[in-house]
């Protein structure tokens, strides 16, 4: 069992007894699996987890890499730029970000991407993906951004276009990172999941409710998809020193 569930765990337990409630995650199960199991808190974690990706043969079998959220907020579109900096430093690999959560887009935002070309227009204009990636400030690192959000987001997902890109997405760099909207909410990282090497799952500490990431896992994985791991983002300084003993 993963560290990072456990630590959900313990957090979510902490809660109920300070809420006065009955019911405990220790009556969840979900065992995890997986290379990934990070806390993640500042930028160094990034080396860290770029360090374990190499290792899980990012830039060989893997390649283009889903990064997801059970949920809004906890942190996936902010995960994926810091691994894509991270990876792409000084130049030592070519990366590439994809912004595909058309729900709620925005690493047009997070990267200072300019223009309002991006994957929709690909889509709605049949343009090719080279057209609409930016340069970023980061050497080895470009970015595609959702687009002008004219197109709908399901139109989108369940276009076969939209398939065969994201198929052959690896061609254009070393490692990509696909941005997608929240696994349990929306369908669209489930239809994207088998199409990449591998999914990253990102939960937010102390925030995330065990039962809701487990259900994400199994969603992950009645795709067929090739789940990483699990990243643990947005550590409080608060947790518990007996439960950082056991994430770190």
């Amino acid at each position: 069992m993963s560290k990072t569930y456990e630590a959900l765990k313990r957090a979510e337990a902490l809660r109920a007894r300070r809420q006065g409630q009955t019911t405990t995650p220790d009556e969840v199960e979900m065992p995890m699996g997986g290379d990934i199991d990070l806390p993640v808190s500042g930028a160094d974690d990034y080396y860290e987890l770029r360090r374990r990706l190499l290792g899980s043969a990012v830039g060989d079998s893997v390649r283009t890499v889903l990064v997801v959220s059970p949920l809004h907020g906890e942190g996936a579109s902010n995960v994926a730029c810091l691994l894509g900096k991270a990876m792409s430093e000084r130049g030592r690999s070519h990366v590439l970000l994809v912004d595909l959560n058309l729900r709620t887009p925005s690493l047009w935002r997070l990267m200072h991407a300019k223009g309002r070309d991006g994957f929709t227009s690909v889509i709605a204009e049949d343009r090719p993906v080279e057209d609409i990636m930016q340069e970023t400030e980061y050497e080895g690192l470009k970015v595609v951004t959702a687009g002008n959000g004219y197109v709908d987001a399901i139109d989108v997902i369940d276009n076969q276009r939209t398939l065969d890109i994201v198929s052959d997405l690896g061609r254009h760099a070393d490692v990509v990172f696909i941005d997608a909207a929240p696994v349990t909410l929306y369908p669209d990282a489930r239809a994207l999941a088998p199409l990449v090497d591998g999914v990253i799952l990102v939960v937010e500490a102390d925030v995330t409710p065990v039962s809701v990431a487990n259900r994400a896992v199994e969603l992950i994985r009645d795709t067929g998809a090739n789940l990483l791991g699990v990243v643990l983002n947005k550590r409080r300084d608060y947790i518990p020193d007996r439960l950082l003993q056991l994430i770190g």
